[in-house]
């Protein structure tokens, strides 16, 4: 014990041993928050909450948007979903009032414009009741084969608002979307084996970032701390 001890001592008294030491901690957290949630992923699908579903563009409540026709065109022959949207004003949405009995991991469709999308987010609410907010939204990733993919946080999700494009002040966009319409969960966008621990660009900033403030904080602790007790 004295001897750990005594290299412990030894090592945070070099200049890079506080530094070493909240990054390795930050890493092992990381570690441990990606295992833990292989590990929820696992249990979800397992107990049937974590399943691929393609949500038909009729089963969404839609404002400022319109599916055109009678709807009649929304299956293909093949059975998947297809359909035109057309905006009726500058703030449409697309949304699902209920999901809260499935674990929602990720949203994904394909759709061709037929103007400018501009911004498009997917809004979630993590209570019942609870209003939108841009603090609760994110922005999709478009894959090689031009699918849009909205990867939500590990949070209990009880609806979600889909704002497929935000128009230039009075123009409409025609919004088409192409099998297999839009999907929640599907395995392609899903993170599989180690993928949970590879950091996003942002996550590995604040990998970077905060790790290394704490370093900075403690130090000056410790050495407003050793002025103190030799006062």
């Amino acid at each position: 014990m004295k001897q750990w001890k005594q290299r412990l001592s030894a090592f945070f008294s070099r200049p890079w041993g506080i530094p070493a030491a909240c990054y390795l901690l930050a890493l092992a957290v990381w570690v441990l928050v990606g295992l833990g949630s292989l590990a929820g992923d696992s249990l979800a699908r397992a107990q049937g909450r974590l399943t691929q579903q393609v949500v038909e563009l009729d089963r969404f409540i839609l404002s400022e948007l319109e599916l055109s026709g009678d709807g009649a065109d929304l299956k293909s022959e093949d059975g998947s979903v297809s359909g035109l949207l057309m905006t009726t004003g500058g703030d449409p949405q697309m949304i699902l009032e209920d999901v809260s009995g499935q674990v929602v991991r990720t949203l994904s469709y394909q759709a061709e414009f037929d103007g400018s999308p501009r911004e498009m987010c997917l809004y979630y609410t993590t209570a019942v009741g609870e209003p939108y907010s841009q603090d609760r939204r994110v922005f999709p990733e478009v894959t090689a084969d031009g699918t849009y993919v909205y990867t939500l946080p590990r949070k209990n999700i009880v609806s979600l608002r889909l704002d497929p494009c935000s128009p230039d002040e009075n123009k409409q966009v025609g919004i088409t979307f192409l099998p297999a319409a839009i999907e929640l969960n599907a395995p392609s966008t899903l993170p599989g084996g180690l993928e949970e621990l590879i950091p996003s660009w942002y996550e590995l900033f604040c990998l970077i970032l905060y790790p290394g403030l704490a370093a900075a904080a403690l130090d000056w602790a410790i050495a407003v701390g050793k002025k103190l007790r030799k006062k």
